[in-house]
């Protein structure tokens, strides 16, 4: 089949070309050629792009049993005064939204609060795994937790809802986002 000269099968491929199959003909060569280029090429992009290995390989469960036992150690260690745990877990752009403050929290206060949170080693809480929701590499975790005592050993009763949000980075989970209300009262 001919199509006439190169230059015209891109921009009119019935150029040069005498019958209407031969018009049809070349049409088609010309869309099959540039769907061929357009699948190569998104092919290659699709390689280059980073996949998170965890994304691919993970079960629902195995999300959620990983997140769920990391929020149990965060708060194991936060019961002893100790935040590393939990700032070990917190992804690139970690903001989350602490009860006792009026807007959203960065790392930096995170890192403040694991200062001044050293040696208040008697908190008792207790935590209850509530949902989760997971969409690739991104998850949402939802529990409530129950205070009775500070870290100061002093005697309360604080509940609180709890969501963060959990996103792969570097094959990891880690702590994207949050957020944490006081319960309110229901009927």
């Amino acid at each position: 089949m001919s199509c006439g000269p190169l230059s015209a099968f891109w921009s009119e491929p019935e150029a040069g070309v005498r019958n209407c199959r031969q018009k049809t003909e070349c049409r088609l060569m010309r869309n099959l050629v540039l769907s061929t280029i357009l699948l190569v090429g998104i092919g290659g992009c699709a390689t280059a792009m980073p996949v998170s290995d965890v994304r691919m390989a993970m079960s629902y469960d195995e999300a959620k049993d990983i997140i769920w036992t990391k929020e149990q150690a965060i708060y194991a260690g936060r019961g002893n005064g100790d935040l590393s745990m939990y700032l070990a877990n917190t992804a690139d752009g970690y903001a989350a939204w602490p009860p006792y403050s009026t807007t959203p929290t960065d790392r930096a206060k995170l890192e403040e609060g694991a200062i001044a949170m050293k040696g208040l080693d008697q908190e008792e809480l207790k935590m209850e795994f509530v949902d989760f929701v997971l969409n690739g590499s991104s998850a949402i975790i939802y529990y409530q937790t129950h205070m009775t005592m500070t870290g100061d050993g002093r005697l309360v009763d604080y509940r609180y809802e709890v969501t963060h949000t959990w996103t792969v980075e570097d094959g990891e989970w880690r702590v994207l986002g949050g957020m944490a209300r006081s319960t309110p009262e229901r009927k």
